[in-house]
């Protein structure tokens, strides 16, 4: 009984292997046929790499990392990676709170006392989640005219009034993890990109991680493109130096996948310390990390843009899964990325749930006609300066949207589940909160921009006024 016993558990077990085998291989094929969908259809370039549980299940190159002079990318190629350096920021600041060298509830003024009277109520951590209200700095004239001197950076900067008082709104802006990157100086005694060097990317074995100065000195590097009608184009390589601590890092797919795995690990923080910088204050945003969703629906991330680079870095708790994308064609104002936001969320979504529907398959899920006869209705964006009004219609089993008074043909939205919905030819994603049918949340993956639409009245019909004159 015993040696049957025995038996039945191995096969149990090796079933199971064979079941979740068979699901990775499936979970390939969906991503690479993703990619090659976007390659094909908005041009995407760049790598992806999916790790699932400390294996990594995915990692493909896509297009060139040299167009001119036809280069694939591998596992070595090199990214500029934006504003994914604000984690190693953060880390390296809760780094030096466990060394009790600074506290993040510390005042700003103490590393900058002759900082304006204004900044007086400033702390460290109005600085990590962007609500300290200082009025950013001028991003292309930065890269334009970089390398700056501390001084220079903050010329015109300080003369500013604040946009609002600390702590009480959320304002993404680069200036709060440059002057970061100073506190880190003023706290460790050593340049910002020596203290990541020794304290986080060699004790991690981040070998192909660093600080890029002047991109032509980082070998096995991306170069950097933005799309246009003949083509992608190069950028100019830009010195990143005076954006240390907000966006001056480069690194690789894979040193990305070991730096999420080492963090969420346990291996980069005390647990108080990992705690404090995944809590999100303002915003859904912690410390140089965006926290969204619960539960299985729970997503760590950030994303980055530099000239001619886009990234994306998201870890999903529920499934222990890393996602990377890194692309080097972006568009001029790095407002657009072709297809990388889309393959990002797409693959996010497929870690979540491997049942879901993508809108690069073109499938569509079922969903009840009272469900979605229920969304009918107009919406109004919640930008109060340039509002919108979105139409939303019911026609032959189907819902529709377009904007309030155009005269084009209404776009028909695609089921992915009864609360989320695609654009067939777009790259955009429309999603109802859940028990709700008032409000949604419309993103355009492709122009990295979203709003909340909530259910408005129409507006009255002006009287007409019929009385003799």
């Amino acid at each position: 009984m015993t040696r049957l016993l025995s038996a039945l558990v191995a096969s149990f077990a090796l079933a199971v292997q064979l079941a979740s085998a068979q699901t990775a291989a499936s979970v390939r094929v969906r991503i690479d046929r993703a990619a090659e969908f976007y390659r094909s259809r908005d041009g995407f370039m760049g790598v992806v790499a999916v790790e699932r549980d400390h294996q990594l299940i995915f990692q493909q190159g896509y297009g060139y990392a040299n167009l001119e002079w036809q280069i694939p990318f591998t596992p070595d190629t090199r990214f500029r990676i934006g504003s994914l350096s604000k984690q190693f920021t953060a880390a390296a600041v809760l780094l030096l709170q466990q060394e009790g060298k600074l506290k993040t509830s510390d005042l700003l003024s103490r590393f900058y006392p002759h900082s304006p009277v204004a900044w007086g109520g400033i702390t460290l951590r109005n600085l990590l989640t962007h609500s300290s209200g200082i009025p950013d700095v001028d991003f292309g004239l930065i890269l334009k005219y970089s390398p700056h001197s501390p001084e220079e950076l903050m010329q015109g900067v300080l003369e500013k009034p604040l946009a609002f008082q600390p702590g009480s709104k959320f304002e993404y802006a680069n200036i709060n993890y440059m002057l970061l990157g100073r506190v880190i100086e003023q706290a460790s005694g050593e340049p910002y990109c020596r203290f990541l060097e020794e304290r986080i990317f060699q004790p991690l074995q981040l070998a192909q991680t660093g600080c890029d100065w002047n991109s032509s000195l980082v070998s096995h590097r991306a170069y950097g493109y933005h799309p246009s009608g003949h083509g992608p184009f190069p950028v100019a390589d830009l010195d990143l130096a005076s954006l240390a601590g907000a966006g001056n890092l480069y690194s690789t797919a894979g040193d990305l996948v070991r730096w999420t795995e080492a963090l969420h690990g346990g291996k980069v923080l005390a647990p108080a310390s990992f705690a404090e910088m995944t809590k999100p204050f303002l915003h859904g945003y912690g410390y140089g990390l965006y926290i969204d969703g619960e539960g299985e629906t729970l997503d760590i991330f950030h994303n980055g843009t530099v000239d001619g680079f886009f990234s994306f870095l998201d870890y999903l708790p529920g499934t222990k899964t890393t996602v990377v994308v890194l692309s080097n064609l972006v568009a001029e104002g790095n407002q657009s990325t072709p297809g990388s936001a889309a393959l990002d969320t797409e693959i996010v979504h497929l870690a979540m749930n491997e049942d879901a529907i993508l809108p690069s398959e073109g499938k569509e899920a079922s969903v009840p006609e009272n469900t979605l006869r229920s969304y009918v209705g107009r919406y109004g964006s919640a930008d109060t300066k340039d509002p919108q009004f979105l139409l939303l219609t019911f026609a032959d089993g189907h819902l529709y949207i377009q904007n309030e008074g155009s005269q084009k043909t209404p776009s028909r939205m695609v089921a992915e589940s009864p609360l989320r919905f695609y654009l067939t030819n777009q790259e955009v994603e429309i999603t109802f909160a859940s028990g709700k049918t008032s409000s949604f949340d419309l993103v355009d993956l492709s122009g990295i921009w979203g709003d909340t639409f909530t259910r408005v009245q129409a507006p009255e019909a002006k009287a007409v006024d019929h009385a003799p004159k």
